[in-house]
């Protein structure tokens, strides 16, 4: 018999069919092709991610630790971008941060499946022209709000507490006024019993000591003995006398056409008779100081550096200059601080050099809210008010005290009680007075020689006026008026600009004196003591016209 045929086995049911590409995707990745080569290895982890996975971080700094990765990692991949590469860090034109391998991938797959290449966390449309570099390691958003809140609240109660110093500081000088006007009453009161015979002033406002009374004063009168030409070509401004050094320098136009420019011109005290020149700069002088201790002369001209020179061989020594700044002004210390030079500046700052090492800045002081230019700097020796000394910044419109502090180089600065706009500033160390020159503002139509002296309320320094003397209603031209002491007594001489004279007015009997027509501007007056007696030196455009004081009783 024929054995039955083995018993075919049983037929596999075909699967369905699936309409969906996912599950299409998983059967093919089900069969394993040993032709194609092992898929791409995954990108490793930061060992700051490792780390944060075998750590576990607490409730209390989840939230820390997802701020800290925001900035780093790529929201797509989950994974920290490069600085170069396949995954350094782009941005989108809507400002969203990936790896720029992720991003790619993302908007093709994103064309792919909806036609449209989108942002994957906005939604707005993209493209591959949008990808832009970024070269940042990592990006973090930063709330200045808070900061900007305190900021502001602090400058409230700097300016609550500026309000209040100038408040207490207006009731101190009105009480003081006060006190003032009541002894002028009572001083009338016994003038008028006494048959109106001239008093005196006290003698805390000038000098100290016993003072003469002023109907025997001496009466000082001016005489113009001479008017040397020291050029031909204006431009002639200030001028200064040593009498440490017996000098007189003027400053003027060179007359060289090998060097053009400015310089100063040195003249022989005794005679004014003019001497040799020395050329400083090429823009118009601005001031001159002296240095009291050493043979030195500071030139500041509004160019970029102050220029020192030796008085002996006339040649530079030294040129400061500070971070680039146009210096109008200088000046320097005496006693202790000899070596100190100071320089104003364009913007309203005040720099300190050390005439030993030109290169090295020793302080920088700028002004707050005011950024006029520096028209004179002054230093203020140690005094019973000052123990320390400070100095002096007189600008366009506003003039400051800076104390220095005892045995330190920081020196706090005070805006003195005086309104501008100003021409000039003078100190004298010996009557420890200063004279400005104030021009006519909204309060006060004609200029002002303001004679005061610096001194403490509540420990503010202020300053006390000790005589106003009202000038001429024009001012255009910046001129400087000089004090000058006389036995016991101080003479203010100054120039009018509109009627052309020059003043002689008397500190202690509070009157005009002398008044001297003058057919040219005069720019600047200095003091000049010889042993022949005193002098009156006034510079005009280009030439010097010496006055002697005289006196009689």
């Amino acid at each position: 018999a024929v054995p039955d045929p083995p018993a075919a086995p049983p037929l596999a049911q075909p699967s369905p069919p699936t309409t969906s590409r996912r599950s299409g995707r998983v059967q093919a990745q089900a069969v394993i092709n040993l032709a194609t080569p092992s898929p791409a290895k995954k990108r490793r982890r930061s060992s700051t991610r490792k780390s944060a996975e075998k750590k576990a971080p607490s409730k209390d700094n989840a939230g820390d630790d997802s701020d800290e990765d925001d900035g780093l990692t790529c929201p797509i991949c989950l994974d920290s971008w490069d600085m170069s590469g396949d995954h350094r860090l782009v941005s989108l034109r809507c400002g969203h941060l990936f790896g720029e391998a992720c991003i790619r991938r993302w908007l093709n797959e994103s064309q792919r499946q909806s036609s449209v290449r989108v942002c994957p966390q906005c939604k707005t449309k993209a493209s591959m022209r949008d990808i832009r570099h970024l070269y940042a390691k990592r990006v973090q958003m930063v709330d200045t709000e808070v900061r900007d809140q305190l900021e502001a609240e602090r400058r409230r109660t700097q300016s609550l507490l500026t309000e209040l110093a100038t408040a207490k500081l207006t009731y101190a000088l009105t009480n003081e006024k006060l006190v003032a006007l009541q002894l002028d009453y009572d001083r009338v009161k016994e003038l008028l019993r006494a048959g109106g015979g001239r008093g005196a002033f006290g003698s805390e406002d000038l000098g100290s000591g016993t003072q003469v009374a002023v109907h025997q004063l001496a009466q000082h009168r001016l005489f113009q003995e001479k008017n040397v030409e020291l050029t031909r070509e204006p431009g002639c401004r200030v001028m200064l006398y040593s009498a440490k050094h017996s000098l007189l320098v003027a400053s003027q136009k060179s007359t060289l056409n090998l060097f053009p420019g400015y310089g100063v011109r040195f003249i022989d005290p005794p005679t004014f008779k003019p001497l040799h020149y020395l050329h400083a700069t090429a823009l118009l002088v601005r001031d001159i100081a002296f240095s009291e201790t050493k043979q030195l002369l500071a030139v500041a001209s509004r160019e970029r550096k102050v220029k020192v020179f030796d008085i002996r061989t006339r040649l530079c020594s030294a040129m400061f200059m500070a971070n680039d700044k146009m210096l109008w002004s200088c000046s320097m210390d005496r006693n202790e601080r000899s070596h100190f030079l100071y320089s104003g500046d364009q913007r309203g700052g005040v720099t300190v050099f050390d005439i030993r090492f030109p290169e090295t800045i020793l302080s920088e002081f700028q002004a707050d809210e005011n950024f006029s230019p520096v028209i004179h700097v002054l230093a203020v020796p140690p005094n019973k008010t000052f123990t320390s000394g400070g100095f002096l910044v007189c600008q366009l419109t506003v003039i400051t005290f800076y104390e220095y502090a005892a045995a330190s180089e920081a020196a706090v600065p005070t805006r003195l009680n005086v309104e501008g706009p100003f021409l000039s500033m003078q100190y004298d160390s010996v009557q420890d007075t200063v004279l400005i020159s104030a021009r006519s503002n909204p309060s006060s139509p004609h200029s002002r020689f303001i004679l005061g002296r610096l001194a403490k309320i509540d420990s503010t320094p202020v300053l006390k006026v000790l005589a106003t003397i009202y000038g001429s209603k024009a001012t255009p031209v910046m001129t400087r008026p000089t004090q000058l002491g006389v036995e016991d007594n101080t003479l203010v001489v100054g120039y009018l600009q509109d009627s052309k004279q020059m003043i002689v007015h008397d500190v202690r009997r509070e009157e005009r004196v002398q008044t001297l027509p003058v057919n040219e501007v005069i720019y600047d007056i200095c003091p000049v003591a010889t042993q022949a007696g005193s002098y009156l030196a006034a510079l005009t455009d280009n030439k010097c016209r010496a006055y002697k004081v005289n006196s009689r009783r």
